[in-house]
């Protein structure tokens, strides 16, 4: 006879495979945002892996080797340029101190004077430095974590590549929604990751231009280097390119150059407000109908805990959550009122 019966081995059955979950779950925090990223770059590559297997007729691995790569090459290596490039700027600078003490001190002149705190500007300029080496020297003492969580990512994205029919049918089985809900949560991702990582960074793009053209017109050194800032900034909610544009203006006027420091200000207010508000809401509209409202919100809750997955997973929670209480209500909340 068997010590328990069917409802208390049901019972111990599901309080095991929630205790078990819940340290599975525990223990991959440190590697959640790797299986994030994979899961948004199956997304975003999903297209062109199919088109790869039943246009081209390539194999499935193979096919997932060449998104890999192509990944590999389109977002990993800008990103590790980005970083090499600003690291290089902060030692030019440390190498070279005379040129940023007569930077702080022009600044210095032209607003700490005037508010009648002449140390104000210097210590800011200061603090800002020091976070920023910092920042960059905990960057490059982590290394070893990050190469361990973009193996994470890849091995993941390949093993959905490769499987994709498998995976998604098994997504589809255990979410606990009709087919046709379950199939809506996976549009939802795929225009939310379309729409934020295709459509911002058109955005970045047009923008970083813009500045690199503006650094060249008024003469400002390196538009090359602050375009490339800004087309990374740019991905950032609120911040975007007038965080680079505004301090490149007042230094220049600082240095005695009234007609750069005033015309790059003008600039960049203008053509970047024109062009980021006009794409903003046109590629919302033509990439994914979300509102501007959403993707603004859900960058400036996901950047600080998923990191830069957060530009896609964030508006996605938020639209998921708009789509649960969607659902909820169209199963009870109207059966109830019928």
């Amino acid at each position: 006879m068997p010590i328990y019966n069917s409802s208390q081995q049901k019972n111990l059955v599901l309080g095991l495979v929630l205790l078990l979950g819940a340290f599975l779950f525990y223990s991959t925090l440190n590697i959640f945002t790797s299986l994030l990223g994979s899961i948004v770059m199956y997304t975003l590559f999903r297209p062109l892996h199919i088109y790869l297997i039943e246009k081209k007729k390539i194999r499935k691995s193979f096919s997932a080797l060449i998104i890999i790569v192509v990944s590999f090459l389109i977002i990993i290596i800008p990103m590790l340029a980005l970083s090499w490039m600003i690291i290089n700027k902060l030692i030019a600078f440390q190498q070279n101190p005379e040129i940023a003490s007569k930077l702080i001190d022009n600044v210095n002149k032209l607003g700490g004077s005037r508010i009648n705190k002449p140390e104000l500007i210097k210590n800011g300029i200061s603090n800002l430095s020091n976070w920023a080496i910092g920042q960059f020297s905990s960057f490059i003492n982590k290394t070893f974590r990050i190469f361990i969580n973009l193996m994470i990512l890849y091995f993941s994205l390949f093993y959905m590549l490769v499987s994709y029919e498998n995976f998604e049918k098994t997504i589809l089985k255990y979410l606990p929604f009709q087919k046709r809900n379950s199939l809506r949560f996976g549009k939802e991702l795929k225009n939310m990751t379309y729409s934020n990582i295709f459509g911002q960074g058109i955005i970045a793009a047009v923008q970083g231009i813009i500045v690199g053209i503006g650094f060249l017109i008024f003469q400002i050194p390196d538009p090359i280097f602050w375009g490339i800032i800004s087309f990374f900034v740019c991905f950032l909610p609120v911040v975007g390119a007038p965080i680079i544009i505004v301090p490149a203006g007042i230094i220049e006027l600082a240095n005695g150059n009234t007609i750069a420091g005033l015309g790059i200000i003008i600039w960049g207010i203008v053509l970047v407000t024109v062009a980021d508000n006009f794409l903003r809401f046109y590629i919302s509209k033509k990439i994914a109908d979300t509102h501007p409202l959403i993707t603004l919100i859900g960058v400036i809750i996901g950047v600080p805990f998923f990191g830069i997955i957060g530009i896609v997973v964030g508006p996605f929670l938020i639209s998921f959550f708009l789509l649960l209480i969607s659902i909820y209500e169209q199963l009870y909340l109207n059966a109830d009122k019928e």
